[in-house]
């Protein structure tokens, strides 16, 4: 009997031992899969990271020009973000463009007119330790895709300036207005009373000429519905209010397309502007550039110069509407723009150059849209 038992407990022993056996290359195996798993995953989130950052980087630059398009795929190219764990640089994304969110996605689009989103698709090879026992392969490729635009907005409520474009063509993005060509934000002196003034000649209404690009029809219109009540300036009359509308572009009152901002128009202070104006103009660190297209070349602006406008449209006495936004370039001369010179006698404009639709955050002008101005948000 007692051999017996013996026997039974060796035998007891030899099963415990062959079922922990078995039950820990299940754990290990299963610890081994969930290392793997782990690994796929937070290279997927890195990845996506990346993707997600490029493709906003690469809608930013976007202006609907082939330009715009070689900074785009310069800006992917730049991406610091790296994976497993910020050690290895991204390898050969691929970025793709669209005149939609929804695609169809081109690599390189020509002419690059109308295409506002970017979409950039990146992989990496994942090591796997314990899944080769399972697949049979020792690699697996990650991929992640992400795309982002330029998305239309129609309502600003701060970061834009007290003053106006006039225009009558109500098509987006542009308005009508050209890049390059210098437009009134503040228009000059009326004077009803000189000879010949009145809507079949308009020039003939200011003491001052207006700013070269203004078309005939913006004239006419500003005679007719503004003359001397309105210069276009929309923000307070305070001194201090001023300040903070023309040098940090802050409102208190939001606008959006379709806004009727003739309650808004004031004759405004042209003294305070003029030197607030000058002010933000001498902020930048390039005070001499006065060609947008250089200026925005260059590496030597800030930015501090670009000052976002509604452009309006004066239809009648009492309505100003709101058709859309645009960027312009605030002239400068040296450290000090000329803005407080022309104030000497109070009569002449406040001119700027038009860039282009304002595309918020890219320090550039965008594609627009149908507004003029945009966002840049990932839509993928």
């Amino acid at each position: 009997m007692k051999t017996q038992r013996i026997e039974r407990t060796r035998r007891r022993r030899g099963f415990v031992l062959v079922t922990m056996a078995l039950t820990s290359v299940g754990i290990f195996g299963m610890i081994g899969l969930a290392v793997d798993f782990g690994r796929i995953f937070i290279v997927k989130n890195e990845m996506q990271v990346y993707c997600d950052s490029a493709a906003v980087a690469a809608a930013l630059m976007l202006d609907g020009t082939n330009t715009g398009l070689a900074r785009a795929g310069a800006a992917v190219a730049a991406s610091t973000n790296k994976w497993d764990f910020g050690t290895t640089g991204v390898n050969g994304p691929s970025v793709a463009f669209a005149q939609a969110a929804t695609g169809p996605w081109v690599a390189n689009p020509i002419p690059a007119t109308g295409y506002s989103y970017a979409q950039v698709t990146a992989t990496a090879p994942v090591q796997l330790y314990f899944l080769p026992v399972v697949t049979g392969q020792s690699n697996l490729v990650v991929s992640s895709a992400a795309a982002a635009g330029q998305v239309p907005i129609s309502s600003l409520g701060r970061g834009v300036a007290p003053y106006t474009a006039v225009s009558t063509n109500t098509t987006g993005p542009t308005f009508g207005l050209v890049a390059g060509n210098s437009y009134d934000i503040h228009w000059p002196t009326y004077n009803g009373n000189r000879a010949g003034c009145g809507p079949a000649n308009p020039l003939k209404c200011f003491n001052s000429n207006p700013c070269p690009g203004d078309p005939n029809s913006s004239l006419i219109a500003v005679v007719s519905y503004w003359g001397s009540q309105y210069h276009g300036y929309w923000g307070s009359n305070s001194n201090s209010q001023i300040a903070a509308e023309v040098i940090n572009a802050v409102q208190l009152a939001p606008v959006a397309l379709g806004t009727n901002l003739d309650p808004l128009l004031t004759p405004g202070n042209k003294q305070s502007e003029a030197n607030y104006l000058d002010q933000r103009a001498s902020q930048d660190t390039d005070t001499s550039d006065n060609t947008p297209a250089s200026y925005l070349a260059s590496a030597n602006h800030n930015g501090r110069r670009l000052l976002p406008v509604p452009i309006v449209d004066p239809v009648d006495p009492t309505h100003t509407n709101v058709i859309g936004y645009g960027q312009f370039l605030l002239l400068a001369n040296g450290a000090q723009s000329n803005y407080y010179k022309k104030n000497a006698n109070g009569n002449s404009p406040y001119c700027a150059l038009y860039v282009g639709p304002y595309n918020i955050g890219s320090g550039g002008p965008g594609t627009g849209g149908t507004t003029g101005a945009s966002a840049v948000k990932l839509v993928e």
